[in-house]
């Protein structure tokens, strides 16, 4: 049995897990993380260039805070860069 522990948080574990069987493993989810967003209010961004986004989760948390899309965004990895393109 070739075991291997999937740590990071929901929705991409269970994904990671799928993936990880597809080749033969055994995944063990067991994320670190939660994912969960604090609630505030729109950011102030007066004075920023530029966003850059760490992950699809971080993209998804500052889409549904403001409906500004006209800064430039750069990303970590290309599913980030996916999810920064598909909410403009």
């Amino acid at each position: 049995m070739r075991r291997v522990w999937v740590t990071r948080a929901e929705p991409g574990a269970a994904r990671t897990a799928d993936r990880l069987r597809a080749r033969g493993f055994t995944p063990v989810v067991a994320p670190l993380l939660t994912i969960r967003p604090i609630p505030q209010a729109e950011p102030t961004l007066t004075g920023f260039a530029a966003l850059a986004f760490t992950s699809p989760n971080g993209v998804e948390a500052f889409a549904r805070l403001t409906a500004r899309r006209d800064l430039p965004a750069f990303a970590v990895g290309d599913a980030t860069a996916e999810a920064a393109r598909a909410a403009g």
